[in-house]
């Protein structure tokens, strides 16, 4: 675990399972800000927390109380996490209003240098990290959350996975130009998206060549033919637990659980998931969809529900169907469900960019980019230099291995 008040003297006192009240210096008298350390210590803030998503400018379901509080639970790696909440001036009571949420880590290296660096965080299952911001207050909320990172000596924030053109987007641009403070993209990508006027039918019908769609139209007749096939919708059902571990298996029994990428491979990753899953369905924001043939499932997908929206996080398929393409046929059936659903303006695929299935069947793109910027820190003017240079030369790196990596995978699971 990452010790920073050794490598920062100045970095707040802090102790497990405590929140430490960090008055701004530079802002005595306009906020505060709160450092949560453990799942258990979020408990009291919930409430507002989940009020603060609600008033949001841009969603992000993983930084939403209950799914940052399992997150932090069972997720953790790589150094100890943190919770900035920046609350704004005094009210006429004299309470704080909750203005953002800012989940952070300092890792101990970054691009090979021993720093450590302050980075919003992401872990192994995140597809999304934008900070929860009140609208309205999103370049206050940033202002307090630079301070707060300054006063602690961060040489370096990174920002990584946000939504280009979003309310945080363009508050973090106002900010950083006008404090001066440099600053470099250091990653952009496009995925997946999903918003029509259209119903399913005629979405697909303007977004597909006639030939894959008739394709696809055909496997579904042939397996039809065979058995009793069903596409569903539902929001987990009275018996979730049993839709979870019917979900999990489904995904084991594929090339997930043969890589050892599955969800139930981990018990930490499983207990992640039950339990997101589990807060989803009670506070009404889980979405399911599956296709039952014989009233087995032979595809399932598990989605959640933010700001107006909705974030379709892991899917799962039977490969003893893959002659059928069942992923690609739930994909195609969960377009109407999703579009026909009142309570869904949007989907984001949160899939890796050029997705060999899901680009060909959602026509629009999310863009999501990662920025590093400057601090107070002596040493950051130079960092922002660094790492705009040495973040392409370790993505190359890391894209060779990668596919290298895939490659010897494929020849050991064919023999």
């Amino acid at each position: 675990m990452t010790d920073l008040k050794s490598q920062h003297p100045t970095f707040p006192a802090l102790r497990r399972n405590v929140t430490a009240e960090v008055p701004l210096s530079c802002e005595a008298d306009d906020g505060s800000i709160s450092v949560i350390e453990s799942a258990e210590a979020l408990e009291p803030h919930i409430a507002e927390m989940e009020a603060l998503a609600t008033a949001s400018s841009d969603s992000n379901p993983l930084f939403e109380a209950r799914a940052l509080q399992a997150a932090m639970a069972h997720l953790r790696s790589g150094g100890a996490v943190r919770v900035a909440l920046v609350r704004g001036a005094p009210l006429a009571g004299g309470e704080r209003l909750l203005i953002g949420v800012f989940p952070y880590q300092a890792r101990r290296f970054y691009l090979g240098l021993p720093l450590a660096i302050w980075s919003i965080w992401t872990h192994v299952h995140g597809f999304l990290a934008t900070p929860i911001v009140r609208a309205g207050y999103e370049r206050q909320a940033l202002r307090r959350f630079l301070a707060h990172a300054d006063r602690a000596g961060a040489p370096l924030l990174r920002f990584p996975m946000f939504e280009v053109g979003g309310a945080f987007d363009a508050a973090l641009n106002d900010v950083l130009a006008e404090r001066g403070l440099a600053h470099v993209e250091t990653g952009r990508h496009e995925r997946a998206f999903l918003k029509s006027d259209l119903d399913g039918e005629a979405y697909l019908a303007a977004t597909m060549r006639k030939k894959k769609r008739k394709e696809y139209n055909r496997l579904w007749n042939r397996l039809a033919e065979t058995g009793e096939l069903q596409f569903v919708t539902h929001d987990g059902g009275a018996e979730l637990s049993s839709w979870v571990d019917r979900f999990l298996a489904l995904e084991r029994s594929g090339w997930k659980g043969k890589r050892g990428t599955a969800l139930a491979e981990r018990a930490n990753e499983r207990a992640f998931f039950e339990r997101l899953c589990s807060d989803a369905r009670e506070g009404g924001k889980l979405h399911c969809a599956e296709i039952l043939f014989d009233g087995k499932p032979i595809a399932m997908l598990a989605s959640f529900l933010s700001g107006g929206g909705a974030y379709s996080f892991k899917i799962a398929y039977d490969e003893d169907y893959a002659r059928y393409s069942p992923g690609a046929l739930l994909m195609m059936k969960a377009v109407g469900a999703f579009l026909g659903d009142p309570r869904i303006a949007w989907v984001d695929s949160c899939a890796v960019p050029n997705h060999p299935m899901i680009d060909h069947i959602w026509a629009e793109r999310r863009a999501i980019r990662e920025v590093n910027a400057a601090t107070a820190h002596l040493l950051s003017p130079l960092l922002i230099f660094y790492s705009a240079h040495m973040t392409h030369i370790a993505e190359w790196a890391w894209g060779y291995m990668r596919t290298l990596y895939h490659r010897l995978r494929k020849e050991v699971e064919h023999g």
